[in-house]
């Protein structure tokens, strides 16, 4: 879902519970946000991020409860499985598609591990 060029997610502040909107810009590897001016999250603060029509969680369990998995169609109708980080200002992002893994942000690779022991994508690397 996007608004104004930018995908909508729903989050919630793990330390009180306080529920809002972001907007995230598209292009993977831009950390650019709009919030709420009402609506404020603290760099370091770690935040739920939501499908903003059902809720589901969007956590990356599998992987590490921090980050994001969302699935992302390109122009050419390819899949992407997009993973971000759902720490306030930690710019880590994972690109997987097909047979590669593409990582951007000065915090991927406090990540890597964690696909390095997942049975899915531990042979990509």
């Amino acid at each position: 879902m996007s608004i104004a060029g930018h995908i909508i997610f729903a989050v919630v502040k793990k330390k009180n519970n306080e529920r809002g909107i972001i907007l995230l810009n598209p292009k993977i590897g831009d950390y650019s946000r709009i919030l709420h001016p009402g609506f404020k999250i603290d760099e370091g603060e770690d935040v739920e991020f939501l499908c903003p029509m059902c809720h589901k969680n969007l956590a990356a369990y599998d992987i590490n409860e921090k980050l994001a998995h969302i699935i992302m169609l390109d122009e050419n109708n390819d899949k992407h499985d997009i993973f971000f980080s759902e720490i306030a200002g930690e710019h880590c992002t994972f690109n997987i598609s097909g047979k590669t893994i593409e990582k951007m942000g000065e915090d991927a690779e406090d990540y890597l591990d964690y696909f390095k022991r997942s049975d899915k994508y531990k042979n990509l690397l």
